[in-house]
């Protein structure tokens, strides 16, 4: 594992991605958690990664790291991240270099092509990751249906691939059923969960049949006294309400948090802002906005 903070992040855009959340996450995490030895670290849904490239950047002391999505396309992309980044890089500049010298209107008949060529899944790895960065990078919502015109295009960020490439190095890279991350549990094992949004495009919409299943599965791991972390995002499942979630989890820590605009408001218009639930298999006392006016952490209180 990296083990230092070498630059990498999420080198996509993805719906209920953690980044706005990582200082309140951190802070959430077992109290001894930085001081455990020989830790592996699983993602069972890792989507864009924020929470992933975080961790290994910062806690030397995870020596063992698995990651998993059932999403076969963004597996596949993060394969080809970690295995041949130099490569991957050279075809995002062609594309970007091709794309950039068009106006408006060939733009977004080229992102038409572009879509059309990943829809038929005839290309190889190389061509096939890059497709769906640039899809993602040029898309409404990063979900490489509609072209958004109005974007800023930073379409091959090469110094970011790159660290991503390092840090990902020797992670264990999965594409299954969330449960089948059991497996990968040893020792010192913490699972961060992070189930997909409900009403998200990157993947088919839970029911309340899945989140019963997740349920099952992080008593599971209580059981056999591996920490986990867990983050319910405000796109829940319209079957499967937040008091549904906080019930269903009854017997677990739980706590709500927000993003920095959030804190910054008043109660009334906080009320309003988007939040996450924060459930835990352990309990670490999180500081309360109150006591912490001036800082600048995401908060839960």
């Amino acid at each position: 594992m990296a083990g230092k903070n070498i630059g990498a992040r999420p080198f996509i855009r993805w719906q209920g991605a953690k980044c706005q959340y990582l200082r309140i996450l951190t802070q959430a995490l077992p109290a001894d958690f930085a001081n455990t030895p020989d830790v592996t670290y699983i993602e069972p849904f890792v989507g864009s990664g924020s929470m992933l490239f975080h961790m290994l950047q910062t806690y030397p002391n995870i020596t063992r790291a698995v990651i998993n999505d059932n999403n076969l396309d963004l597996m596949r992309v993060y394969n080809t991240v970690r295995d041949r980044a130099s490569e991957l890089i050279s075809e995002l500049k062609q594309i970007q270099k091709q794309f950039l010298s068009l106006d408006e209107t060939k733009r977004a008949h080229y992102f038409d092509e572009a879509r059309e060529e990943f829809s038929e899944r005839l290309v190889d790895g190389i061509r096939h990751a890059a497709l769906f960065i640039f899809l993602n990078k040029t898309s409404v919502g990063g979900h490489g249906l509609k072209y958004h015109a109005a974007r800023r295009y930073d379409i091959c960020e090469e110094a970011v691939l790159l660290a991503d490439s390092k840090v990902l190095k020797d992670v264990n890279i999965l594409c299954d059923d969330f449960e089948k991350t059991y497996n990968e549990a040893c020792g010192n094992t913490f699972f961060f969960l992070d189930p997909p949004c409900a009403n998200g495009s990157h993947t088919p919409e839970w029911s309340s049949r899945e989140h019963v299943r997740l349920k099952k599965f992080c008593d599971l791991l209580n059981f056999r006294h591996f920490d986990w972390m867990l983050t319910g995002s405000d796109c829940r499942s319209k079957r499967l309400s937040s008091n549904g979630v906080e019930q269903l989890y009854s017997n677990y820590d739980i706590q709500r948090i927000w993003t920095p605009q959030a804190i910054k408001a008043t109660p009334e218009q906080r009320e309003k802002q988007p939040s996450e639930l924060l459930i835990r298999n352990f309990q670490r006392e999180i500081l309360s906005l109150r006591n912490l006016q001036c800082t600048q952490l995401s908060l839960a209180f």
